[in-house]
């Protein structure tokens, strides 16, 4: 895959096109998995960050990874996601996902790449920008497929334990609204300018796209793609899972309300 660079302090040139390689070389490795699951485009490159030129330069979004006209934009340094995510943490009684991010590995680096590559996949309808009634899905399978594919069971399971626990804490903060305002408490809606309130609904919905794998597809990921190909924009996605997958009002609620 083709790469630049950009920084708005020069010191960090070396060290971040080293980081980006290596980056490069488990994004190679997840799209060549990916292949396996789903047709895709590939973007045209990807540009390598600092923080500032990441979300001052090229773009006002606080969160130095996303695709911004058919290049993935994204800071490598796992020390400036160690930060990100630390601060999430910040005020909320949730050691273990302090010790989680405290000692955050290149791999979790990558599969935010690999997020921004997933959205690629073709088995998408169109794209759901603007639509963020059923914007849910798209980045829950976003998050939940790279860690599949990338990570042990142990590491799956951990972040998993780690982020249901962030979710938790901070349902007092920003509420149990449901799952069709996705962004309602970050940057989105700007409604909060923290980094948890942009990961918040990241974490439910991958909790959502999880549980929809495991436990109503038998953990068959192909399955519930399937099921989704089915859907017809028109009506609200999780009513036609909850009339696919004969979902109770409870099983609803837990999944999409809570």
């Amino acid at each position: 895959m083709k790469y630049a660079v950009s920084v708005t302090d020069t010191s960090y040139v070396k060290e971040i096109e080293e980081s980006g390689r290596k980056i490069i070389e488990s994004l190679n490795d997840f799209a060549h998995d990916l292949e396996k699951l789903t047709t895709f485009d590939y973007p045209r490159g990807i540009v390598f960050h600092d923080l500032k030129s990441a979300t001052e330069l090229y773009s006002e979004i606080p969160l130095p990874a996303y695709t911004s006209r058919d290049l993935i934009h994204l800071s490598p340094l796992t020390e400036v996601w160690k930060g990100i995510f630390l601060s999430s943490t910040k005020g909320q009684d949730v050691t273990k996902a302090v010790e989680y991010y405290s000692s955050l590995e290149q791999v979790d680096v990558a599969m935010i790449a690999a997020h921004e590559l997933t959205h690629h996949a073709d088995f998408f309808h169109d794209d759901f920008e603007g639509d963020e009634e059923n914007m849910w899905f798209e980045e829950g399978m976003c998050e939940y497929i790279p860690r599949k594919l990338m990570l042990s069971e142990e590491k799956f399971k951990e972040i998993t334990e780690v982020e249901n626990l962030l979710i938790e804490a901070y349902k007092g903060d920003y509420g149990g609204y449901t799952l069709d305002q996705f962004g309602k408490a970050g940057y989105r809606k700007g409604e909060s300018l923290d980094y948890a309130g942009d990961f918040y609904d990241y974490w439910r919905s991958a909790e959502t796209v999880k549980t929809l794998v495991e436990e109503y597809c038998e953990g068959n990921l192909e399955e519930l793609i399937s099921f989704y190909q089915e859907w017809e924009k028109g009506e609200p996605l999780h009513l036609f899972f909850m009339k696919r997958l004969k979902l109770s009002d409870e099983e609803a609620r837990r999944l999409w309300f809570s």
